[in-house]
């Protein structure tokens, strides 16, 4: 299907939300899927701030905030105060090879992207969440800040089932259990796999906004790639940014199940006679 046939329904965002206690910090979605975080200071102000990480120059993907409640702090990435200021870039424990120089860090980033608010009269008290406001752009130190990967960390939703996630209207946005998965001359689908090697049958959902691979005369393929959110769509989902370049693979190789036997004479450019995945 070409992506610009893609035409997602707009779902109202605006939603009235309950206010959580003075100190707090409490995940919510809006109406259209839209994942936040409401924050009660104990200063009496209120603030309902996105839980995607603000893109920045060159960002392709989506990614979500966590919250430390012992620091106060949002992290993804970067590092956020409870008013939604960039305070620098998120340190780390280990890396895996070099750590980046100090000097290839972004010493730019984005303030937490916020939302209109207006407090409700009566009781319990509550916030009508309002007009999106893009996170200001911040100078910030390069060097990273302390690493608080032994700190608990809350996640802003927890991720559902497909099959949760199928009876929610289309457009809607919606953190999913599983991966996105391609293999070889067959459509890209969302299942959750219990092997690294196995692709997704045909009962699975698909992806509808991205190119399978084709099939190679090198054999059969399979890659997974992770996601943050996507958007329902007709029986199954596209992303949340429609058309975006999957990010790099973190499983991917040759499937574990005998080619056909017509294989050398198979146009790869074609679909297969028999179905891959079943």
């Amino acid at each position: 299907m070409p992506r610009e046939e893609i035409h997602l329904p707009r779902i109202e965002h605006s939603v009235v939300l309950e206010l959580p206690p003075p100190g707090s910090v409490v995940p919510a979605t809006l109406g259209d899927g839209t994942p936040v975080w409401r924050v009660h200071r104990e200063d009496g102000t209120v603030s309902v701030f996105s839980a995607l990480i603000p893109r920045t120059h060159g960002s392709s993907s989506v990614g979500l905030t966590q919250w430390i409640p012992t620091m106060r702090r949002f992290i993804g990435v970067y590092v956020w105060d409870d008013r939604g200021t960039v305070l620098g870039n998120q340190g780390w424990d280990a890396c895996t090879g070099g750590c980046p120089s100090t000097d290839d860090m972004p010493d730019s980033a984005r303030d937490l992207d916020a939302f209109q608010v207006e407090r409700l009269e009566g009781e319990p008290a509550r916030l009508r969440v309002g007009a999106p406001i893009s996170g200001a752009w911040r100078r910030m130190p390069r060097k990273p800040l302390p690493s608080w990967t032994q700190e608990p960390h809350e996640d802003v939703t927890p991720p559902m089932s497909l099959e949760q996630a199928l009876r929610l209207p289309e457009g809607t946005i919606v953190h999913v259990q599983g991966s996105v998965v391609l293999a070889s001359a067959s459509p890209p689908r969302v299942c959750q796999r219990y092997g690294h090697w196995t692709c997704c049958g045909e009962g699975n959902p698909r992806l509808y906004d991205v190119d399978g691979i084709p099939l190679r005369r090198t054999g059969l393929e399979v890659y997974s790639h992770g996601f943050a959110l996507l958007r329902r769509y007709r029986d199954g989902f596209v992303q949340y940014d429609v058309g975006a370049r999957l990010d790099a693979p973190h499983a991917g190789g040759h499937l574990d199940i005998p080619p056909p036997a017509d294989l050398e004479s198979w146009d790869p450019a074609q679909p297969p006679r028999v179905p891959i995945c079943k």
